[in-house]
């Protein structure tokens, strides 16, 4: 009896040494699988943490690209802001294409007011009566006893010429619409005559 305790204790003790070893087999072959699998990982991040870098990359440039753009269009805008002082200013010669509007026999000092600010509106770059430019520091037009008219320190006579540089066509087009300014004015002066010319250089 004591015989078979021994002779199991022994078979056990080298099932449990081959089970162990077994084990311990199995779990270094687990180990190396993982590592490996670690590496494969670890290559994914790296490359994903680049593409994630690059990416941010790509994003900043693009944002420094789009600031660049914004700074290029308000540097343009400032400098369109710019040369339209200038030319409102009337410190600095200009030329370009525009009108030639004569008016001759009737037209009152308000209308005349009316036909300058008919021409700014519609986009002229500058205007002139007689030679005269208007600007910015333009307090008014003034009429005088005899009837000239005060501009700038100038005094106008007829017939009045007004200078308007800008699109000839498109200005045209607008005073002449129906119920315009040139309507308007000869439905309330008789007797006046109004010549409009396109020119291609006008000179202030």
């Amino acid at each position: 009896m004591a015989y078979r305790k021994v002779y199991i204790a022994l078979v056990a003790v080298v099932l449990g040494f081959f089970i162990i070893t077994q084990g311990r087999s199995f779990e270094n072959a687990t180990e190396i699988l993982r590592d490996g699998e670690d590496n494969v990982f670890q290559e994914l991040k790296i490359l994903k943490e680049k593409n994630v870098a690059l990416r941010r990359e790509i994003e900043d440039l693009e944002a420094v690209s789009s600031k660049l753009t914004d700074q290029n269009l308000a540097i343009s805008t400032i400098k369109e802001e710019i040369a339209k002082y200038k030319k409102l200013s009337g410190k600095y010669p200009i030329f370009g294409q525009g009108l030639v509007i004569t008016v001759k026999n009737e037209i009152s000092t308000p209308w005349v007011i009316d036909l300058v600010n008919e021409l700014f509106s519609t986009g002229a770059e500058a205007v002139s009566l007689n030679g005269v430019r208007i600007v910015n520091f333009t307090a008014g037009i003034d009429t005088l006893p005899q009837g000239q008219l005060l501009i700038n320190g100038s005094i106008l006579s007829q017939p009045y010429t007004f200078q308007a540089i800008g699109d000839g066509k498109k200005l045209l087009e607008i005073l002449q619409l129906p119920g315009g300014i040139i309507d308007r004015l000869e439905a309330n002066f008789a007797k006046i005559s109004i010549n409009i010319e396109i020119k291609d250089v006008i000179q202030m």
